[in-house]
């Protein structure tokens, strides 16, 4: 079914109908990009093309659906209308390493990224944005470091845990199985030399497979299983916890 799939999204949407393609579309005109960049539904995105050496990615960046980087503006068509003068519109876009751009974000002409930085969805990035931080919004303003967000993820994953497992329930009348809670199982997981390969799979994703392991390791779940995991929602404890 992948393999028919594919095929049809290659008729639809040729050098668009995955990330792959995409990517090696956008390398042979001329746009730098790094290591391990990832297109969530490339169909709906847009990179602009006109002049490619004005656009840099780095390594690690996760550009998602109905995005769109733009390096030139036609606004000046409008001022040669009324003046008759031409007035060019350019700027570089440089987006650095380990990024995430969320949904339908739109990155204006002159704008740089630093590295480590995450973009809210629906954002109008009109600024630069300065490494290990967190922006959102229209137009895109910064709302915390990117360590603050880390300690707020942390505190916010058992309570969305909980929420995920009980509306599953809600629907299917049963508990998930563990591994639906893949970017989960840090709360209950034992931290053994194995785990489920759903979980193995997750700790690989992003090519930091090493320090994903020895933090694994160094870290004690909330948990001594699944199992006790769920008879905490079942009790409806979450919020004593």
């Amino acid at each position: 079914m992948k393999f028919i799939k594919d095929i049809i999204l290659y008729l639809k949407y040729q050098y668009k109908a995955n990330s792959s393609s995409y990517y090696q579309y956008l390398k042979k005109q001329g746009i730098r990009l790094g290591e391990n960049v990832k297109f969530y539904s490339p169909w709906t995105i847009t990179i602009d093309t006109q002049r490619p050496w004005m656009i840099e990615i780095g390594n690690n960046v996760h550009i998602t659906s109905g995005v769109n980087i733009l390096q030139h503006g036609y606004d000046w068509a409008v001022l040669q209308k009324k003046y008759g003068e031409v007035i060019g519109n350019a700027g570089k876009v440089k987006i650095g390493n380990n990024v995430f751009i969320g949904l339908k974000t739109t990155i204006l002409k002159g704008v740089e990224i630093g590295d480590n930085v995450i973009i809210g969805a629906n954002s109008l990035v009109n600024k630069n944005c300065k490494p290990n931080s967190v922006y959102a919004g229209n137009p895109a303003r910064y709302i915390m470091s990117l360590e603050e967000y880390y300690e707020k993820r942390k505190n916010k994953q058992l309570e969305e845990a909980c929420q995920l497992v009980k509306e599953y329930y809600t629907q299917y009348h049963k508990y998930p199985k563990k591994e639906l809670l893949r970017e989960f199982f840090w709360l209950f997981e034992k931290r053994e030399e194995k785990i489920c390969n759903e979980y193995e799979k997750v700790i690989q994703l992003e090519g930091n497979e090493k320090k994903s392991w020895n933090k694994f390791k160094e870290t004690k779940p909330l948990f001594n299983g699944y199992e006790e995991f769920l008879k905490y929602v079942k009790e409806g404890n979450n919020e004593d916890k």
